[in-house]
């Protein structure tokens, strides 16, 4: 468990995630935080500012903050530096010396920030993420890093994902991917069911995560440990070592209020406590300068509390114990399961002869696909094999449905329910079905039959005889030297249909999307090995490869891509980028010429009053509005015009 170290209240609201300490003179751990009006507060318990006298001091940045880190990006000046992230830019302060260490234009925006050692080299940078692309800055501010990634980025965290003992760059994003990063290539990814905002390395390769709609878990590599969801929001994830022994526990914060620490391992809580106002953030530092790392958790309404573990008062079991509970508890679970059980047949069999709702002992229900073009939509065709009836079928499912559960209730049963399945991207997942059994409308017991079922990635795809002029023009090509009867077995089962090929020197498929009705064609020619993929959608062409090299082993595949739509399209994109970047600048010079004016205008006014020409005055005053009502004007349009080159921005990065 946890005991409390210390507690005070700032008497400043800190807002969401926006915290972290630093050692700016190099000794003294200073807690760092935005607050309201574009301003960054810095606390530090051991010294008092001269000009307040008190333990805090303020830097107003006058811009709304987004990102904020701290950390020695130069090592050689032997202190910690400010990191501060806007909308448009990026601000490296050095807090002790009261000076800009840089300032550089950030177009698509910081949404994210993280200080560390990036890459194979290593090298120290402050590395931030915005509108679908991920920078890296070195000391004195130069780009020495730069990707792109599928959407917004939401989160950044370093962990050795590959235990190759350097650190490789996870990211989220708002398309719900969690990519892991070498360099500038993606290593692996995984798709969660809802935008990534919260990422935290814990040990060797096991990282901790927070999604938007309220689930925390732990990957251990590009594998699922455990997850739990919540009705709360997480505000902010940390993984902090407990129990001492050298692992981190994952520590998370949430809208409710609530303070809570969880297994790395199991996810079993821990410890927990709430806070009366939402939590802002978590940090881990040695705030007290005593030689223990403390975890703080920082409220909304500026209550920070420090924690320590417990002394004296965990007891830390050893494997052979920790393996002997986790049994001891999997068996109470399964008794409980079973007494249940039996209390659910001795009800049902005081009530047989009052109620005849038992099935048949030869019922069973059988799974099938069908692909609806009408509906445009993948139909799960759920049957009893006798005139059973179904009353209800509930459906678990990740990243398939809102609230991962899709229930159907029949109110006039029968034998056969249809159950439309829209995945919106090609995905493949299990499905845990649960289907209620009766034999007759107004039984009162049911039968629940338990089936494991999984989609198929491609399953919103539906053969066709299409003509050689439908083909698509764009396509790619690659080497594949495996059998086409390999070939043939994929396509069964990524796109679950029956191929009976009868000639398995070559197979030539053509497919419809049920989204988007465009058609994709797989050609392969064992002769020549090679794979032809013809589509317009680059992404549909990405997936497949995707597959492909997961399903044959594939880590590094030479391909010629031809996409002489999407090549226009891009172009049409530059040369709008281009638009929107000479207008932003026209308007800047615009906005400056009238900013001059203002001044002048101003000296001139108070020239008049001290003067006592009223009327002079008055005629100043009268141009000097109208000047400020241009400017107002003028910035709308500059807003309008920012907005739509991030828009256009986000269009180049994806492709």
């Amino acid at each position: 468990m946890l005991v409390p170290a210390f507690q005070f209240q700032l008497k400043t609201p800190i807002i969401k995630g926006l915290a972290t300490v630093g050692k700016y003179d190099g000794k003294h751990p200073s807690l760092t935080f935005a607050t309201s009006a574009g301003k960054v507060q810095m606390h530090n318990p051991f010294e008092r500012s001269i000009s307040g006298n008190t333990e805090s001091r303020f830097l107003n940045i006058n811009k709304q903050i987004t990102a904020l880190s701290a950390g020695a990006l130069d090592k050689e000046m032997g202190r910690d530096v400010l990191m501060v992230g806007t909308a448009t830019n990026l601000l490296v302060y050095d807090v002790e010396e009261n000076s800009d260490i840089f300032y550089r234009d950030v177009p698509d925006g910081v949404n994210a920030m993280q200080f560390g050692e990036v890459g194979s080299d290593g090298e120290t940078m402050c590395v931030v993420g915005g509108n679908c692309s991920i920078q890296g800055f070195d000391a004195e501010g130069n780009e020495v890093y730069w990707t792109v990634t599928g959407d917004n980025v939401t989160s950044l965290t370093l962990c050795d994902v590959d235990m190759d003992g350097k650190s490789e760059l996870l990211v989220g994003s708002e398309d719900f991917e969690i990519r892991i990063y070498q360099d500038d290539e993606v290593l692996s990814e995984v798709t969660e069911t809802d935008a990534v905002v919260g990422l935290s390395p814990l040990h060797h390769n096991r990282y901790g995560y927070a999604l938007a709609n309220g689930t925390i878990g732990v990957y251990e590599g590009s594998t699922r440990a455990w997850r739990v969801k919540s009705k709360n929001h997480v505000n902010t994830i940390i993984g902090f070592d407990l129990d001492g022994d050298g692992e981190p526990e994952l520590i998370s914060g949430w809208s409710s209020g609530r303070f809570e620490v969880r297994s790395d391992r199991s996810g079993e809580v821990i410890y927990k406590q709430k806070f009366p106002e939402p939590l802002a953030h978590l940090v881990a530092a040695d705030y007290r300068m005593d030689g223990r790392t403390e975890v703080m958790a920082c409220a909304i309404d500026g209550e920070v509390r420090g924690y320590l573990p417990a002394d004296g008062e965990l007891i830390v079991m050893n494997e052979e114990d920790t393996m002997e509970n986790d049994a001891m508890k999997d068996l109470l679970q399964r008794k409980r399961e079973l007494q249940a059980e039996i209390t659910a047949y001795e009800e049902m069999a005081k009530n047989r002869g009052k109620n005849q709702g038992i099935v048949p002992s030869d019922t069973r229900v059988s799974y099938s696909w069908n692909l609806n073009q009408e509906e445009k939509c993948v139909e799960l065709k759920i049957s009893t094999t006798n005139n059973a009836m179904i009353r209800t079928v509930v459906i678990f499912a990740e990243q398939l449905f809102e609230g991962e559960s899709f229930v159907i209730h029949a109110t006039n049963p029968s034998n056969t329910v249809n159950v439309p399945l829209r995945p919106s991207k090609d995905l493949s997942t299990d499905l845990f079905v649960k289907v209620l059994v009766c034999n007759r409308a107004n039984a009162e017991e049911f039968h629940v039959f338990e089936q494991a079922y999984k989609l198929p990635k491609f399953a919103m795809y539906i053969p066709i005889n299409a003509r050689e002029s439908d083909r698509p023009v764009s396509s790619v090509t690659f080497p594949f030297k495996e059998s086409v009867s390999r070939i043939v077995a994929w396509m069964k089962d990524a796109f679950n249909i029956k191929y009976d090929a009868s000639d398995l020197s070559s197979v030539s498929v053509a497919f419809r999307s049920l989204r988007s009705g465009n058609i994709v064609w797989l050609q392969v020619a064992e002769a020549q090995k090679e794979f032809k993929i013809f589509s317009d959608e680059m992404e549909v062409c990405g997936e497949i490869i995707q597959d492909l090299s997961g399903i044959f082993g594939f880590t590094h595949l030479e391909s010629v891509a031809d996409f002489p739509k999407e090549m226009e399209e891009f172009k049409n994109v530059l040369m709008r980028v281009d638009e929107f970047n000479t207008t932003r600048l026209k308007l800047t010079a615009e906005m400056a010429d009238s900013s001059n004016m203002v001044k002048a205008l101003v000296i001139k006014a108070e020239d008049a009053r001290i003067l006592g020409d009223m009327d002079h005055m008055r005629k100043m005053y009268s141009e000097l509005h109208n000047v400020n009502r241009e400017l107002v004007g003028d910035h709308m349009k500059r807003a309008n015009n920012h907005n739509e080159l991030l828009a256009a921005l986000k269009e180049v990065n994806q492709v």
